[in-house]
């Protein structure tokens, strides 16, 4: 049987393109994409052009004797724990003034799902298990500004690398959807 024939196309501009994002739905205008063009419509009111970043960090109380090891391991279980610049996982382990560990600790994982994951999970949950006494609490990370005059004196900001951060998160998006290949194909067999 013959293929059936192609009607040809006209070359018609489309009368609007629909930006069907999250952050659009049921808003008029422009999308909210960044660059050279991209500015508030309202000239300079900071609450409508507050632009909300993806808060991808837990903020976590440990017991004392906790090891990075141990935290990486049970964190890891609820997403991918986002690399530093060396391929580390990103996992911050705050110390006291004489270098001992505080019991507080900072995990940031890739994407923003893990992180309601892993407080619906280990919070109040045993780091070791079988042992009460070795309970966290993990809760969403809050972060202040930076910036804010601290003592009459604003600290600089750090300069971020670009190229080595898009290295960084292209070899993790690369693991996420191995791992995503991998189990799709070990649940089709």
């Amino acid at each position: 049987m013959p293929a059936a024939p192609v009607l040809a196309r006209t070359n018609k501009k489309r009368k609007g393109t629909e930006d069907y994002t999250s952050e659009s739905i049921g808003q008029p205008g422009p999308s909210t994409k960044r660059g050279k063009g991209a500015k508030s419509a309202s000239n300079g009111d900071a609450s409508s052009a507050e632009r909300k970043s993806k808060n991808t960090a837990v903020f976590v109380r440990l017991p004392f004797d906790a090891t990075f090891e141990e935290v990486v391991e049970r964190f890891s279980k609820c997403g991918l724990i986002e690399e530093d610049d060396e391929g580390e996982p990103k996992v911050k382990m705050y110390a006291r003034e004489d270098g001992t560990f505080s019991g507080e600790a900072l995990v940031v994982y890739f994407k923003e799902d893990s992180v309601n994951l892993a407080i619906n999970i280990l919070d109040d949950a045993e780091l070791h298990l079988g042992e009460p006494s070795s309970r966290m609490s993990v809760q969403r990370a809050e972060f202040g500004h930076k910036n804010d005059n601290v003592g009459g004196e604003a600290k600089p900001r750090k300069v971020v690398n670009r190229k080595k951060t898009t290295k960084r998160i292209g070899r993790m998006q690369k693991y996420v959807y191995a791992s995503i290949i991998m189990i799709g194909s070990s649940t089709i067999r």
